[in-house]
């Protein structure tokens, strides 16, 4: 997933025209990948089982970014059931909700084709 990682930081500082034509290709990688994830996660809370570890906090951060730039992107059930997970975590939950959080700010800075 570090490749789609890249990918995404590519597509979001390429040129307007760029963007345009590679972002089909780009989330449909992403989705490709993020069926990889939930054939891992299957019906365990996290992907280490019960307990939370950082990789579900890398793994979030990576599906989450794609679901900003193409809302629709996370189709499956056990995907979206832990990214809901997480962001219902008590310590995040409120920057999740709160509008005034840096989570409404853009993802990325002024010379990105996607903020």
């Amino acid at each position: 997933s570090s490749g789609i990682n890249a990918e995404y930081g590519n597509l979001c500082y390429s040129s307007a025209k760029d963007f345009a034509a590679n972002k089909p290709a780009a989330v449909a990688t992403a989705k490709g990948v993020i069926q990889q994830f939930s054939e891992a996660l299957g019906e365990r809370q996290f992907f280490a089982g019960d307990a939370i570890s950082c990789t579900d906090f890398w793994i979030f951060e990576t599906i989450d970014k794609f679901e900003r730039l193409e809302p629709g992107t996370l189709e499956q059930d056990n995907i979206l059931r832990f990214r809901k997970r997480i962001m219902s975590l008590p310590t995040l939950h409120k920057y999740f909700t709160d509008p005034k959080s840096s989570r409404y700010l853009p993802l990325n800075n002024k010379r990105a084709s996607f903020k």
